[in-house]
């Protein structure tokens, strides 16, 4: 799939930035004169003139020393090309944070347009993984510690399904969250005479975003409810960043990113391979958390406007829209490419002599002798192999109490990882019949 940090950075550099103001003042213009409020030829010259290649943008920056304003500098500039008698008609009756507001909701829309196949995307490569590997034994950990064996397809599907409910979360929110902003100074729609439900309506219409109930000036919680489900998106990614780094360690060796040739990994050891990729993911990731902890803060403002929240919410919400572009983007690339060492994960299975079968050997012998003496008996077996370089199955064979409920080769057979795998081929083959499904 095509990369979407292009298009998302195309956006919000500032010609996108303006090319979005512009959007709004052309429709404000659009349907006002629909509603016979300002003249239609004044609509088609400000629309006409609303393009960043027919604006004077090198004076922009003089303007807006001068004004002090980043939308005063805009509308001086949008004036002259529209012409002395029609630029008199541009922005009537809104206020900055009307066309600011619905500008940057036009570049959250398009991350929801962007992101929402991407994001499929990864999920499905994700559900490949799931039933690709759904039958392949690896060791399970908890605790960076081998813990009970489970298959890389299992692994993957808690991938997939986790990945489906963030898009779950964009499509639920969707029209919550992608409102425009028009209702003047104080939010009272005053200036708007009656008129302030009929133009929103068409300007609605006309840049594809919802008619919020009320004004929504002073409160953000859309924009810190799109961050914080860009952070539960990173949070994902970047867990799953950390798998394929950890489990791409040379000790380990189960999992490798993709690797191109020529890609250089070092500049001094010609033998490594980095795992690049995901610590790039990881650090995207702590990036939006970070970034939607200041959106989360900028909810509090006071009486019906200030600038204290403006002043930054922006840049951070554009700077957490770039890092999930760049992380979705990063993502998509690794798990459909990912290197899956299928003779590591058999190896690394067997790499502790059976010693991770000890549940099952206690269950077995907890039948014969109850789970909590049987708890202890392997416990002190299993822990004096693993210290003292002992062979486990031996020193079970050898024990009296052990040996008397059971024969070495049910020692043997209990042994085996590949009879303990529980539910985990079945579950990840469930979850990828169930997400193949999903659109």
């Amino acid at each position: 799939m095509e990369a979407i940090f292009p298009v998302i950075s195309g956006l919000l550099e500032r010609d996108g930035r303006f090319t979005r103001w512009l959007e709004v003042e052309a429709a404000l213009a659009s349907a006002q004169a629909q509603l016979g409020i300002i003249p239609q030829k004044a609509a088609e010259d400000i629309s006409s003139a609303a393009h960043v290649d027919k604006l004077d943008l090198s004076r922009y920056d003089a303007l807006y020393a001068k004004t002090g304003h980043p939308m005063v500098a805009m509308l001086r500039l949008l004036e002259e090309a529209a012409g002395p008698e029609s630029g008199q008609y541009i922005h009537l009756g809104a206020t900055t944070q009307d066309v600011m507001d619905t500008a940057l909701m036009l570049a959250v829309k398009a991350f929801f347009d962007c992101g929402r196949p991407k994001l499929v995307s990864i999920r499905d490569a994700a559900v490949a993984l799931c039933e690709r590997y759904a039958d392949t034994p690896m060791m399970g950990r908890t605790h960076n510690i081998q813990a009970l064996p489970i298959t890389f397809g299992y692994k993957a599907a808690i991938w997939a399904d986790e990945l489906q409910r963030s898009i779950d979360r964009l499509d639920q929110s969707r029209a919550r969250i992608l409102v425009l902003q028009l209702s003047g100074a104080v939010g009272s729609m005053v200036s708007f005479g009656e008129n302030g439900d009929a133009i929103q309506a068409l300007m609605s219409k006309s840049l594809g975003l919802g008619v919020p109930g009320i004004c929504w000036h002073v409160a953000r919680d859309r924009f810190a409810e799109f961050t914080a489900e860009l952070t539960l998106i990173a949070g994902c990614l970047g867990r799953i960043a950390q798998e394929v780094y950890l489990l791409m360690g040379t000790e380990i060796g189960e999992l490798g990113e993709p690797w191109a040739e020529g890609t250089v990994g070092s500049s001094t050891m010609p033998h490594k391979i980095n795992p690049t990729n995901s610590q790039t993911m990881m650090s995207l990731a702590r990036d939006i958390r970070y970034h939607n902890g200041a959106v989360q803060e900028m909810m509090w403002v006071d009486h019906e406007r200030n600038l204290m929240h403006f002043a930054g919410e922006r840049e951070h919400i554009e700077a957490a829209c770039l890092a999930a572009a760049q992380l979705l983007d990063l993502a998509d690339k690794m798990l459909s490419g990912l290197r899956v060492n299928v003779e590591n994960m058999q190896a690394n299975l067997n790499k502790l002599g059976g010693l991770t079968q000890s549940e099952h050997v206690m269950l077995e012998l907890g039948k014969a002798i109850g789970k909590q003496h049987a708890h202890e008996r392997i416990n002190h077996i299993a822990v004096d192999a693993f210290q003292n370089g002992k062979h486990f199955e031996t020193e079970l064979a050898r024990d009296p109490v052990v040996s008397q409920h059971l024969t070495a080769e049910r020692i043997h057979t209990l042994l085996d990882p590949l009879q303990y795998l529980g539910q985990c081929p079945a579950l990840a083959h469930r979850t990828a019949e169930t997400l193949k499904k999903q659109k």
